[in-house]
């Protein structure tokens, strides 16, 4: 739903990660996470504690709200990946992604086709859907039968897509988030 201005919502965080740096009287000592839509609202609506600010929008290089900037620095490192890759708000989406391309596209080739399209705004070339079609049949292997599947689908408090196979989404949910947070995805000139 899209819905424009409002209160300020508490997405996920590390647990904790407030009273490290709270003074013992001060009222903002525990964070509490907000509930339905709040998790997922657009970040200009996240509340800051200026000392501990969200630590995945600094490490997706987010202004530090001391000054005014003109234009943000776009960088890629190996910190960022691993943000894209495990916090709870990117896992999300990319199995929301994952079950939107399960459920309005055939076949697999469609299906990635759909899933780049969707992520990148661009075509998938025959190089990429070859390496993307290869760690599907990896990532079904991997995931048949296992619990660690169940975890991987279950992350978050988004609700699972309705008559999508568990297994087959946990494949897809990882081949999502490789595509979400490639350098094609992330960064827009």
């Amino acid at each position: 739903m899209e819905r424009l201005g409002g209160p300020s919502v508490k997405p996920y965080q590390p647990e904790g990660l407030w009273r490290e740096v709270a003074m013992p009287q001060s009222n903002t000592r525990t964070y509490e996470r907000g509930e339905g839509d709040e998790l997922w609202r657009r970040s200009v609506y996240t509340y800051w504690k200026r000392a501990a600010p969200p630590p995945s929008m600094l490490t997706l290089d987010a202004p530090t709200r001391e000054f005014c900037t003109i234009r943000r620095m776009s960088t890629n490192t190996p910190l960022q990946a691993l943000v894209l890759w495990n916090d709870v708000q990117f896992v999300e989406a990319a199995r929301a992604v994952a079950g939107r391309v399960m459920v309005e596209a055939e076949g697999d080739s469609a299906r990635l086709a759909y899933l780049y399209r969707l992520c990148t705004g661009g075509a998938l070339d025959e190089v990429r859907g070859g390496a993307l079609a290869s760690a599907l049949g990896e990532f079904r292997a991997r995931y048949r039968g296992r619990r660690r599947m169940r975890a991987l689908v279950r992350s978050g408090e988004s609700p699972l897509p309705e008559g999508v196979d568990v297994e087959e989404l946990a494949a897809w949910t990882m081949v999502a988030s490789a595509v979400l947070s490639s350098d094609s995805a992330i960064v827009k000139n």
